[in-house]
């Protein structure tokens, strides 16, 4: 394959960010009306903060769509990577300074084993990646309770909450600082890089790209173990946010939200398409529309419908989109 010259780059960063601006702007003001308190300072600088977290999970799904996969795992991986991660700290009461520190690997090194796991069964065996992730799913959350025994895993030290969840540089949240970085190594790496070419080669036609001599199951391993990987970093920063390892901290929802952030950002379900941008919008539209139907009291089981809803209704209009283009969506 030819590498992008700097121009094409350039290009490709500046292409329109379609429509998810506008809605969001559009929901802002729809509970800024509706809830005043939705606007409040307070209530901006909590949806900044929460909203860092989905965008880990939307980021490491979206790496995982590009290439024509899901990722049903990712809230069970966060799950066992948060009790992992709690178990090492708690072995070594009397160090904390060692405790944090490979707690914190621990917990990043079990997501990346996670992703390790899902890419050899897609790429070397063949499983498809549905199938894959549902298997990985139902192991890492087995783990997760096993682990845990079922109870959270308290007591960790007070350090880890702070520099993960609680500390602030220059009043912005460490957490929010955290993303940042995150969202910038997604964005070099899927634009700047040969292996985020091949991603996008892959998940747009992977015979294609297997013909063109790209060694396709070494970059869709690779794309796994990087999803994981920020899945296991995600769990780091939920877990110091809580104080406690949960096998419960993935939820049963997540995996809908990563997935619901990435359609409403844009990115093709049959792969090789999406843009970074995009997708960390998506992601905090997700939570936006959580936060604001909190503030109104809407019915949590009620919420799980509405967001469900707000995701066919994304694929529908992205399809009816392609139609009108008489583009393929690929």
């Amino acid at each position: 394959m030819t590498q992008k010259t700097l121009p094409q780059k350039l290009g490709a960063h500046l292409e329109p960010v379609g429509a998810i601006p506008v809605i969001v702007v559009l929901f802002i003001i729809f509970f800024g009306i509706l809830e005043p308190r939705f606007l409040s300072g307070d209530n901006i600088f909590n949806l900044s903060r929460q909203s860092s977290y989905l965008i880990l999970a939307c980021l490491a799904q979206f790496l995982i769509l590009l290439t024509g996969g899901i990722d049903l795992s990712v809230g069970s991986a966060i799950s066992l990577a948060s009790v992992v991660c709690a178990t090492v700290m708690k072995s070594f009461p009397e160090a904390e300074g060692a405790a944090v520190s490979l707690g914190v690997l621990a917990g990043i090194g079990t997501g990346g084993l996670v992703g390790l796991a899902n890419g050899i069964g897609v790429a070397y065996f063949n499983v498809t990646p549905f199938v894959m992730t549902l298997g990985s799913l139902s192991m890492a959350l087995g783990l997760a309770l096993y682990i845990s025994g079922g109870y959270s895993i308290a007591g960790l030290p007070s350090g880890f909450g702070d520099v993960f969840s609680y500390a602030d540089v220059g009043g912005v949240p460490v957490p929010i600082i955290y993303a940042a970085l995150v969202i910038i190594a997604v964005y070099l790496l899927l634009t700047w890089t040969q292996a985020g070419r091949y991603i996008y080669a892959i998940g747009s036609n992977v015979q294609a790209a297997r013909l063109s001599g790209i060694p396709t199951k070494q970059y869709l391993l690779f794309a796994y173990v990087a999803a994981g990987l920020i899945v296991g970093f995600a769990a780091v920063l939920m877990t110091a946010r809580t104080e406690s390892g949960e096998a419960s901290l993935g939820g049963s929802d997540l995996v809908l939200k990563s997935v619901a952030g990435c359609i409403i950002g844009g990115v093709a379900l049959t792969g090789g398409k999406g843009f970074v941008r995009n997708v960390v919008l998506g992601a905090f539209f997700i939570t936006l529309l959580s936060n604001g139907m909190n503030l109104l009291r809407v019915n949590s089981y009620l919420q799980t419908f509405i967001i469900g809803a707000v995701l066919v209704l994304a694929i529908a209009l992205d399809q009816l989109r392609e139609k009108m283009t008489g583009r393929k969506t690929v």
